[in-house]
């Protein structure tokens, strides 16, 4: 009985707090206030100054086939002899 009475007060302390949080998120003046914000962060970008740099990245890729070499040096098991055709 202890542990409910103790659990009641932080359940409604949680409950109050969820409610004012998005109260305030759906507001008009929070709504308005995110729209001013991303529009002069906009207008503050100017696309004229911003620098381009050169693409490197062209045959950085280097492609083996290590497939028969690691294939000649794995060693060998017993029952990969009896199922094989070439041996």
């Amino acid at each position: 009985m202890n542990h409910k009475i103790i659990k009641i007060p932080f359940l409604v302390i949680i409950s109050i707090l969820i409610f004012f949080i998005t109260k305030y998120y759906f507001s008009e003046k929070n709504i308005i206030f995110t729209n001013k914000s991303r529009s002069l962060f906009l207008t503050n970008i100017d696309n004229n100054n911003l620098l381009t740099l050169k693409s490197d990245t062209n045959n950085i890729i280097i492609y083996k086939n290590d497939i028969e070499d690691f294939k000649k040096k794995r060693k060998k098991r017993f029952w990969e002899k009896l199922i094989s055709n070439n041996d």
